[in-house]
């Protein structure tokens, strides 16, 4: 904490220079585990990680994320012939569903988040929570700026990784990760199984529409909204036979 400390004595004037707005596109990359009652030849066929480009547009205290284009696979069709043929889906929004976005607010410390289910919208609105993060002192670069790495425990048991840039002082990050003194480059969720990587950087002013909190929807809390999600995963799941498939972990 005292080299951390000192660095950043070094680095407070260009802190006093650095612009604080802007556009971050990040690669998310997911694993994918097929479920063990999945047939082996379907299993062998399902790519092993599913991609994608994310956008987080920023200013000093609001950020939107947003989905870019996919990166692979497509829409994630798995062909497993004849009646095997199945589409694989991200249920409940999330990183790969196209018109999913991720709001906050660092001043009235709000999120809100716009997901779908089978093509409904709702509208999830929370308290930001504040993250408990440990500067471990490692650094590397990334896109040219210094990153430094810090760590956290997500729910009690899910290690996560973050480098950030001080040369950019906002305290945000992708998805819901922020709370550190510089923006958040990359993410590395429960040793590997999501990875969030800054590709480009593009600071200058951004138009206020790129920032827009999101209003389509139908408001729940995030408990209603799983229990949606979750009822209409199950009748997925009998309609296909249990044979959908799952990803390793989420945003």
């Amino acid at each position: 904490m005292k080299k951390l400390t000192i660095l950043l004595v070094f680095l407070i004037p260009s802190f006093l220079q650095a612009q604080t707005s802007g556009k971050v596109e990040y690669n998310q990359t997911i694993q994918i585990t097929p479920p063990p009652n999945m047939p082996k030849e379907w299993a062998d066929r399902m790519p092993k990680e599913r991609s994608i480009v994310k956008e987080l547009y920023f200013n000093q205290t609001i950020s939107t994320y947003k989905n870019g284009e996919m990166k692979r696979q497509g829409e994630g069709q798995v062909d497993g012939g004849g009646r095997g043929r199945f589409r694989m889906r991200m249920m409940g929004g999330g990183s790969f569903n196209p018109n999913a976005i991720t709001y906050k607010n660092l001043s009235s410390n709000m999120a809100v988040d716009n997901r779908d289910i089978m093509g409904k919208a709702f509208i999830i609105e929370t308290e930001i929570e504040k993250t408990k993060w440990k500067m471990t002192g490692q650094k590397k670069e990334i896109l040219g700026y210094m990153a430094m790495e810090a760590t956290t425990i997500e729910n009690d048991s899910i290690p996560v990784k973050a480098y950030f840039t001080p040369q950019i002082p906002v305290p945000n990050g992708p998805a819901m990760y922020q709370g550190l003194p510089g923006l958040i480059l990359e993410i590395d969720r429960n040793n590997g199984e999501s990875v969030i990587t800054a590709t480009s950087i593009e600071l200058g002013e951004i138009t206020d529409a790129s920032l827009e909190k999101p209003t389509t929807g139908k408001k729940v809390t995030q408990e209603e909204f799983e229990a949606i999600r979750k009822k209409k995963m199950q009748e997925m799941r009998e309609q296909r036979g249990d044979r959908g498939t799952r990803t390793r972990s989420g945003e």
